[in-house]
């Protein structure tokens, strides 16, 4: 496409904490690398009732088809609630933004299949917020569904944005990483630019199972541990961090993805057990898995990166950097390797997620093939996303087309 044509483009994420969506806009600059500049960043929570309700529906026993029906459209409509926030907070016109890129939130992430009630269950993946409404409120078109065409294709459906990661972080003479500390903390590996062998993967639990502890200490006061503080507060179990380091997950060799289903509440009741049978309390639980989440990233870092050449650095991001607590950790697990915020890589550590959904949604629009099967495991690299025409379809394409 032509080179000198920017767009404008809305990107949005909710991930596996479900605590809202987060909106970020930005032009891309299309080019032999293509070029990012976030213009603004949104971060709208979810109503309280609808985040226990999308929790509900994500939890092991799920939700009646009924109410996750309804879920679906709206999740749909606090999206695009959050794409006119967005667009209207930094004063850009609906009409003259491009295209959105929806990652929606997953409430079933089975990479695996596994074994349901009635027989075996086939490798799926479920994201709901449905794309009709946020094309159809805001008139801009948009892509989704970006996991599906990825198990489609053998793969896990995540992770997702390494190929986002690539553009945003990588370096032209250096290897390095790029950490991601949501509800899941995911790791991508970026070798110098040029180099073949981007590849990334699930390490392990973050802010999910932290999230659960803080909300079950505060008798549901807060949704999240506050910089870390009751972690603070907590003594780490040592027994019960080394059991929980011989998880089976860990030792996994790469491609692979968790979530909800493997660490959710099932997870959190179990680690809790253990630590009280050995006279410690719910503080002592979170610590111990701030703790946790901090080994499986190093850990993970240490067993499947390549050493030559060596990291030059590991860059983080998402919801986990302002826990002061784990960022502690991780750098006394990580040793002599730094660990910057991506604030100081030009990115903020709370949007870089949502830009990669944009950016992936450009890579669909384009036709590029935006996943990486080194990645996720895919048997051939594929062209993500479901696109719903907005009222600008038309002439976006004829935009694609004549600039092709």
């Amino acid at each position: 496409m032509n080179d000198s044509r920017p767009l404008l483009a809305i990107g949005l994420m909710s991930g596996t904490s479900a605590d809202g969506v987060d909106a970020a806009l930005v032009r891309i600059l299309p080019g032999e690398r293509a070029q990012v500049e976030t213009l603004d960043f949104h971060a709208a929570p979810y109503p309280k009732s609808l985040r226990e309700r999308i929790l509900l529906a994500g939890g092991e026993a799920g939700a009646p088809t009924d109410e996750v029906c309804s879920l679906h459209r709206e999740v749909g409509e606090a999206f695009a609630s959050a794409a006119f926030e967005v667009a209207s907070r930094s004063g850009a016109r609906l009409e003259k933004i491009d295209f959105i890129g929806s990652h929606g939130q997953t409430i079933r992430h089975l990479p695996e299949g596994m074994e349901g009630e009635h027989g075996p269950l086939l490798p799926s993946t479920f994201q709901i917020g449905d794309p009709a409404f946020i094309a159809q409120r805001t008139g801009i078109t948009c892509v989704s569904d970006f996991r599906a065409r990825d198990v489609a294709a053998g793969g896990a459906g995540a992770p997702l944005t390494p190929w986002a990661h690539r553009i945003l972080f990588g370096r032209d003479n250096a290897a390095s990483a790029f950490l991601n500390l949501g509800g899941i903390s995911n790791v991508t590996y970026l070798p110098p630019m040029g180099v073949e062998g981007v590849f990334g993967f699930d390490c392990g639990p973050a802010n999910m199972t932290l999230d659960a502890l803080a909300g079950r200490i505060t008798n549901g006061e807060k949704t999240h541990d506050q910089d870390g503080a009751l972690a603070a507060a907590g003594r780490v179990c040592p027994e019960t961090l080394s059991e929980l380091r011989r998880h089976p997950y860990l030792k996994r060799k790469p491609p692979k993805s968790t979530g909800r289903e493997m660490f959710g509440e099932a997870f959190v009741d179990e680690t809790i057990e253990g630590i009280v049978s050995r006279g410690g309390d719910l503080k002592d639980a979170i610590a111990t898995l701030t703790a946790f989440s901090a080994s499986c990233v190093a850990d993970a870092i240490r067993d499947f990166f390549p050493t030559d050449p060596p990291l030059a650095e590991v860059v983080a991001a998402g919801g986990g950097t302002r826990n002061k607590t784990l960022m502690r950790g991780l750098r006394g697990a990580l040793g002599d390797l730094p660990l910057v915020e991506s604030d100081a890589r030009g990115v903020s550590p709370d949007a870089v997620e949502a830009i990669c959904f944009a950016l992936l949604a450009w890579g669909t629009l384009t036709g590029q093939k935006n996943n990486l099967p080194g990645v996720t495991g895919a048997k051939e690299a594929a062209c993500l996303g479901n696109v719903t025409p907005g009222r600008n379809f038309a002439s976006l394409m004829r935009c694609f087309y004549n600039s092709a």
